[in-house]
C-alpha cells in the first residue's frame, strides 16, 4: 500500500502520538510491528532515524521548522521512508503553515508528513487539502456516540423522529460534540477531496456547502447543557 505524503490525524495528542508509534512500527519492524525490537523500542523512544518529531515550546516559529527544509534537500536512498512528526499542529502559525505547503504537496520521494492536531477547525484549509484526514478517538467514544456520527456522515437523511430517539439515547456532551464536529468534518472534507480527484464537480459542490454550515456551526460550539438543542438545530440547518 503506498504511504501518503501527507496526513493529518485529529484526536487526543497523547492517543496520536502511540497511534502514530505503531503505524511507524509497522511500516519499519521486520516483523511488522512486534513491538519489542530494537527498531519498535527505538520508533517508541523516538530515537529512530524514520522520523524526526517536532513539539512547540507554544507556537510553532519559522526557524523551528528549518530542520525540516534542510533535511528534504538531501535525497533518498531507494525504499528510505523518512517522517516528519508535528506535533501539536493546530499551534501552527498561518507563516508556519504557509511555508510548508509546497514541501506537504510535492515532498521529494521518500518524505512523508503527518500533522497530529485536536481540532481540524484549527488548521487551515491549504493544509487540511493537502492531507489525507483521520480521526483517532479513544474507542469508548466512537462506540458511545457512533451512530450519531454516522447520521450526519450518511448520504441519506434520517427521518427525525429517528434522529430525536437517537439523540436522547446517545445524549451527548459539550466536550464530547466538539468532537463529533471535527470527525464529521474530517469526514465531509476527506469526501469533498475524492469528488475533486473524480471531477464530479456537482459532489463537490454540495459537500462544500456542507462543509460551510459545519464550520458555521463551530463557531458557537454548545454550552454546558445545551447539547442536544446544538445537535437539533445543526440536523435542521443540514437535513431540512
Amino acid at each position: 500500500m503506498k504511504t501518503p505524503p501527507a496526513q493529518l490525524w485529529i484526536g487526543e495528542q497523547k492517543h496520536l502520538i502511540k497511534k502514530t508509534k505503531q503505524y511507524l512500527q509497522e511500516l519499519h519492524c521486520p516483523n511488522s510491528g512486534c513491538r519489542t525490537c530494537t527498531i519498535c523500542n527505538q520508533i517508541d523512544s523516538q530515537q529512530h532515524h524514520c522520523a524526526i518529531w517536532l513539539k512547540p515550546e507554544k507556537y510553532y516559529t519559522l526557524e523551528q521548522l528549518e530542520i525540516i527544509f534542510k533535511t528534504i534537500s538531501f535525497q533518498m536512498d531507494d525504499n528510505q521512508k523518512l517522517f516528519f512528526i508535528i506535533q501539536n499542529a493546530d499551534f501552527l502559525t498561518p507563516a508556519c503553515s504557509n511555508s510548508l505547503l509546497k514541501s506537504v504537496e510535492e515532498p521529494p520521494t521518500g518524505y512523508h508528513f503527518i500533522f497530529l492536531a485536536e481540532r481540524l477547525s484549527q488548521m487551515l484549509p491549504t493544509i487540511q487539502s493537502r492531507c489525507i484526514i483521520k480521526t483517532f478517538y479513544s474507542e469508548d467514544k466512537n462506540l458511545a456516540h457512533g451512530q450519531l456520527v454516522q447520521l450526519f456522515t450518511a448520504s441519506k437523511t434520517c427521518p427525525p423522529a429517528d434522529f430525536l430517539k437517537l439523540l436522547n439515547q446517545e445524549n451527548p456532551n459539550e466536550k464530547e460534540s466538539v468532537e463529533m464536529l471535527d470527525q464529521i468534518l474530517a469526514y465531509w472534507i476527506t469526501q469533498s477531496n475524492t469528488a475533486i480527484c473524480q471531477n464530479d464537480m456537482a459532489s463537490y459542490q454540495a459537500m462544500v456547502k456542507t462543509i460551510k454550515k459545519i464550520k458555521k456551526s463551530m463557531l458557537t460550539p454548545p454550552m454546558p447543557g445545551s447539547g442536544k438543542l446544538f445537535w437539533k438545530n445543526l440536523y435542521l440547518e443540514l437535513f431540512v
